[in-house]
């Protein structure tokens, strides 16, 4: 290598008088070098810088025909080399492009601007930077930067994101930067300025609709006017321009003579105009009274309402007026809304198991064996109806085999088609004899579960009502005339279903305070098979409770276990070990309920908020349909689109 080096720097020393002296042998970054070179081939440079810095160097083709000088006395470090060589490269017009790891592009400065990089590996190679504005315009920006950038550099303004892309040299960037941080400067200013007579929301609105703007002028503005109704003032922010502008208007508009203009008709656009003008006149004869206007002689202030068009109509003198506006659109506001949904969930489990023997033995025409029998009321079948139905000596038999004549044939069918699980008889005559015995065995479970989620939507402050059920009739009442004629029957009718009625209140702090009513309702039968009287199942809430927007809280339930055992036996009997268990019958059933109501309430302030609920609620319902795979003819959306004319929610 020492030897490769010696040979190279003599091989310089005979093109030209002068040459390129190695103080260190290895390209390291501690290694001094002096550069003398005098009227050589730019390929030359790039070759010995190569050899000096390590980096490997791609030359376009104009560049190998240049000549160039570079001298120093004193020894340079490897990146003053490179440093260095940049500018050597910039004085004939060329610069240096990373193109990769320790690889770098020699080309024109005009093919260098389109590919120059973020960042700077040496303040004579092309960089790229981007300048974000906040309060100059950008395309005013590139005008004052465009003169102090290189003559190969450029400057490219963005006015929608108000931004600078600039390209130059590195050396160039810091006191670009300097120059931005000079001219951004945020130039608004703000004053408060007095009103008398014009109400301060009022000139707000008519000062924000004078200086509306937009594209690039919203960078020269940015002007705002903001009301305070408490002193009736406005707040004017902007430019200094603008600010004195609106602070003209606002005196020429606030010193006309109002003395006359004692009269307003005002449009509401959320309040009940009838429910305003109590609470307008109040203040109204309390202003009056302050101000001395009790004199029969001056006339006072009148409010009145337009229903038709929900307007107030106010005759009052000019202080007293600019006061009730003020009022006025404090109340005038929009009110939040909340969605109330509840939750019932119903599950039970009713379970019931029996065990019944039933036997008789009798004798009949001129037997002698006697009369015995066990007849329990919570087994089936009636062993004495059958009995009856079968044995022709009955004071209703007429000794023939004509059965439709005897009453105890329809109580046996009737007993037999009430049969449930398990029976086992034997029965029969043997002459005189009449013996049968029956066992019956039932096991009944019954589990429900009920879910329900009745909602509705209110205004804040408002009442919701929501039944869904039946309007069942129920008989009060009964008369007849005499003779039994002319029967009259009173009929009171009652609501069974799922009742929710709900008022909400939204407090400063997000909560809501909710008035609940829950109910639910349904028939549960019939009182007995000798009357049409219904019993009703009631389930009924009535609470006032606190919860956050969006949380899900218990409102209510019950849950309850009860068990009942009946058993019905002969006397002594029935208590014998073992053989007791043919004289007793036996049944026993359990209940368990389990009724929850949950509730959550979903503030719903403004159109955004209302469109998120509805298009939860009606994805449920487009899923129901997928889940069930209805016909697409007959979808939920091409039934809203048809009758409401207008496309479903997304």
């Amino acid at each position: 290598m020492k030897l490769k080096t010696f040979l190279s720097a003599a091989a310089l020393l005979a093109a030209s008088p002068t040459a390129f002296a190695l103080a260190n042998e290895t390209p390291t970054d501690n290694a001094r070098h002096i550069l003398n070179f005098e009227d050589v081939e730019l390929s030359a440079l790039i070759a010995d810088v190569s050899t000096v810095t390590g980096y490997t160097f791609v030359v376009h083709p104009d560049a190998r025909t240049k000549r160039i000088t570079v001298s120093s006395t004193s020894p340079l470090t490897r990146d003053q080399v490179f440093d260095v060589f940049l500018s050597a490269l910039r004085v004939h017009g060329f610069t240096a492009v990373a193109a990769g790891k320790a690889t770098y592009r020699i080309v024109p400065e005009q093919s260098a601007v389109g590919e120059a990089g973020m960042g700077a590996y040496g303040s004579n190679a092309f960089t790229t930077e981007i300048f974000t504005l906040s309060h100059v315009n950008a395309l005013e920006a590139a005008k004052m930067l465009k003169p102090v950038i290189d003559e190969q550099g450029q400057v490219i303004a963005n006015s929608q994101s108000n931004t600078l892309v600039v390209v130059d040299y590195a050396s160039n960037l810091p006191r670009l930067r300097q120059m931005v941080e000079t001219f951004d400067k945020d130039p608004s200013v703000t004053e408060t300025v007095s009103l008398k007579n014009i109400a301060a929301s009022e000139l707000a609105g008519i000062l924000t609709t004078l200086n509306t703007t937009n594209g690039e002028d919203a960078y020269k503005s940015n002007f705002k006017a903001v009301a305070s109704e408490a002193g009736n003032s406005i707040v004017l922010y902007g430019s200094e321009a603008a600010v004195e502008r609106a602070r003209r208007v606002s005196e020429q508009l606030d010193s006309a003579d109002r003395i006359q203009d004692t009269l307003r008709v005002i449009p509401l656009n959320n309040a009940d105009a009838s429910e305003i003008v109590p609470i307008l006149q109040e203040v109204a004869a309390a202003m009056d009274a302050r101000r001395g206007f009790t004199d029969s002689s001056v006339p006072g202030t009148t409010i009145a309402h337009h229903d038709s068009t929900n307007s107030l109509v106010i005759s009052a003198p000019p202080e007293t007026l600019v006061s009730l506006e003020r009022v006025i659109n404090d109340l005038d506001r929009r009110r939040a809304q909340v969605l109330v949904e509840a939750i019932i969930v119903e599950m039970s489990d009713d379970t019931a198991r029996e065990l019944g023997l039933q036997f008789l033995l009798s004798g009949t025409e001129n037997s002698t064996v006697p009369f015995a029998s066990t007849n329990f009321s919570r087994s089936a079948p009636n062993l004495l109806a059958l009995a009856g139905a079968l044995s022709k000596d009955t004071p209703f038999s007429s000794g023939t085999d004509d059965t439709s004549k005897n009453p105890f044939t329809q109580a046996a069918i009737n007993s037999l088609l009430g049969l449930t699980g398990l029976s086992v008889g034997v029965g029969g005559q043997n002459g005189d004899t009449l013996f049968g015995a029956v066992l019956t065995a039932v096991e009944a479970d019954t589990n429900s579960r009920i879910l329900s989620k009745p909602f509705n939507m209110t205004l804040d402050n408002g009442t919701s009502s929501l039944l869904v059920g039946q309007n069942v009739p129920i008989t009060t009442g009964s008369v007849l005339a005499d003779n039994n004629t002319n029967p009259f029957t009173t009929v009171e009718r009652k609501d069974v279903g799922i009742g929710l009625t709900v008022t909400p209140r939204i407090s400063n702090d997000g909560t809501i305070r909710l008035n609940i009513e829950q109910t639910v309702s349904a028939i549960a039968g019939v009182v007995g098979d000798a009357t049409t009287d219904l019993i009703f199942n009631t389930r009924n809430i009535t609470t006032s409770v606190i919860a956050d927007d969006g949380e899900i809280i218990v409102l209510g339930g019950l849950i309850e276990q009860s068990e009942t055992l009946k058993n019905e036996k002969v006397p002594l009997l029935g208590d014998v070990p073992i053989a007791g268990r043919l004289f007793r019958s036996e049944g026993k059933g359990q209940v368990r309920t389990n009724l929850m109501v949950f509730i959550r309430p979903t503030i719903v302030r403004d159109r955004d908020d209302a469109r998120v609920a509805t298009d939860r609620s009606y994805q449920y319902i487009r899923a129901e349909e997928l889940w069930n795979g209805a016909d697409s003819s007959i979808t939920i959306d091409k039934f809203v689109n048809q009758v409401l004319g207008s496309p479903p929610p997304q």
